[in-house]
C-alpha cells in the first residue's frame, strides 16, 4: 500500500484502535494472573509471601501500557480536533519532536526493555543463578539501551517531519535496536526451553523410570511451561519482526504494528 493511499493519519487511527483492542485483552489476561501474585490458597498473601520483583513489573508494565494507550487517544484527539493550523492532522503528526510521540517512543522502549530484562532473569532463574549463561543476553540488552537512549536524544532534538525515521541519523539506531531484540528473545527463549526441558527429561527418568504412557508425558507441569515460554517468546518475536520490516520497508503500518507491541 502506498503511502498516498495509506497516509500516516490512517496508520495513527489503526495503530489506536488495535493497541485499544490488544489493551483490553492484555487487562483480562492481568486480571487472571493478578489471582497467582497475590492469592495462595483461597487469602491474600503476607508481605514475605510476595515475589516482589514479578509484582512491580507486573503494576510497572501495566502503567506503561495504560499510558500508551491514554497519549495515543490524547494524540489522535490533538491532530484532529484541537489542531488548527493549515496542514490539519497531517501536519501534527509529522513532528516527531513533539512530546506526545516522545512520550510514546520512551515509552515503547521502556517496555521492551523490562521485557526483555525479565525474561533473562527468568533465564537466570531457570540455569541456577548462573552468570556465564545470560552473559551474552545481558550485553546484546545494554547495547540495545544504548541505542535506545540515542533514539530519545534524536527524536528530541532533531524537529523535523515524520520521514526522519527512515533518515541517516536514527536508521543505524533503529535497526539495531530490532535487530537486537529479535536476537534477545530468540536466544535466551531457546536456553529457557532447552533447560525446563532436560529438567523435564530426567524427572521423568528417575520418578517413571523411563516408562512413560503417552498420557503421563503429555500431562507433565514441565511440558505445559515450555510450550507457554514458547508460545510468548514465538509471538512476541513475531511482533519485532513485523515491525522491523515494517521500518526496513518505510511503511505507514509500522505506526500500528509498534502500537501492538507497547
Amino acid at each position: 500500500m502506498s503511502s498516498s493511499s495509506f497516509p500516516i493519519t490512517a496508520a495513527q487511527l489503526w495503530g489506536l484502535f488495535m493497541e485499544s483492542v490488544l489493551y483490553g485483552m492484555y487487562l483480562v489476561t492481568c486480571g487472571y494472573c493478578a489471582q497467582y501474585l497475590f492469592l495462595i490458597d483461597g487469602r491474600w498473601k503476607r508481605l514475605r509471601e510476595y515475589n516482589w520483583a514479578m509484582v512491580i513489573v507486573a503494576i510497572l508494565l501495566l502503567i506503561l501500557a495504560t499510558l500508551d494507550v491514554t497519549m495515543g487517544f490524547y494524540y489522535n484527539m490533538w491532530a484532529f480536533v484541537s489542531y488548527t493550523s493549515a496542514g490539519g492532522a497531517m501536519e501534527a503528526f509529522s513532528d516527531l519532536s513533539f512530546w506526545v510521540p516522545v512520550v510514546k517512543m520512551a515509552n515503547f522502549l521502556a517496555t521492551a526493555h523490562i521485557g526483555d530484562g525479565v525474561l533473562i532473569y527468568r533465564c537466570w532463574i531457570i540455569h541456577n543463578k548462573s552468570w556465564p549463561v545470560v552473559a551474552f543476553s545481558i550485553i546484546l540488552w545494554l547495547t540495545s539501551a544504548a541505542c535506545s537512549t540515542r533514539m530519545l536524544y534524536i527524536e528530541c532534538t532533531i524537529h523535523t517531519t515524520a520521514l526522519v525515521l527512515h533518515g541517516k541519523s536514527i536508521t543505524p539506531f533503529m535497526t539495531t535496536f530490532w535487530t537486537l531484540t529479535i536476537v534477545i528473545n530468540f536466544i535466551t527463549t531457546i536456553l529457557l526451553v532447552t533447560k525446563i526441558w532436560r529438567v523435564d527429561r530426567q524427572t521423568r527418568k528417575y520418578i517413571y523410570n523411563c516408562q512413560m504412557t503417552t498420557h503421563t508425558q503429555n500431562s507433565s507441569p514441565l511440558r505445559y511451561a515450555i510450550r507457554i515460554v514458547m508460545e510468548s517468546g514465538v509471538l512476541y518475536t513475531a511482533f519485532a519482526f513485523m515491525s522491523y520490516v515494517t521500518y526496513l520497508t518505510g511503511s505507514k503500518w509500522g505506526y500500528p504494528v509498534t502500537d501492538m507491541v507497547s
